[in-house]
């Protein structure tokens, strides 16, 4: 199937789909690709690489890759397992697991955060320049609790979290 759409200002978008279990559709797709964004640089004399062909988005796959942004952008991760998807009284609870970034928790549909997080924690932690042991610790916000799971291994009095 092929969407072709020509906008007054000069905008051209051209939209092919196929399905994904047909390996020789999408040697054919991605042909066909190459020869038009080929011909679209020489017919606008493209030097300023405005011709560009985007990734392809993969629908209906057994495990949901894309996760839109507050701000509206789709972002697409790596996964590769359901470690975890529950509702509880208050939210869905999910936790995939990612090759790039470990295992992320998404609540309600919201990215909240992975395991590569763990150098920014670390960071605002004071990257162990700080020695909390047997000292009160106040965390304020912190609602992911990644911080609070890394101060107690380092062995504080208490530590609080408003």
């Amino acid at each position: 199937f092929a969407n072709l759409r020509i906008y007054p200002h000069g905008l051209v978008l051209l939209d092919l789909q196929s399905y994904d279990g047909d390996a020789q559709g999408k040697e054919e797709i991605d042909s066909i690709l190459n020869k038009v964004e080929e011909r679209m640089k020489e017919l606008s004399q493209d030097s300023t690489g405005r011709v560009k062909r985007l990734p392809p988005i993969v629908r209906g796959g057994a495990i949901d890759r894309y996760w839109p942004t507050a701000d509206g952008r789709l972002v697409e991760y790596d996964i590769d397992e359901v470690v975890y998807d529950e509702d509880s009284p208050y939210q869905n609870i999910k936790i995939l697991h990612s090759k790039q970034f470990g295992n992320i928790l998404i609540l309600s549909g919201d990215v909240n955060l992975a395991e590569s997080d763990l150098a920014y924690t670390r960071a605002i932690m004071g990257s162990g320049k700080e020695d909390y042991t047997g000292k009160d610790v106040l965390i304020l916000g912190g609602g992911d609790g990644g911080i609070l799971c890394e101060i107690v291994k380092l062995k504080p009095k208490m530590v609080t979290m408003v």
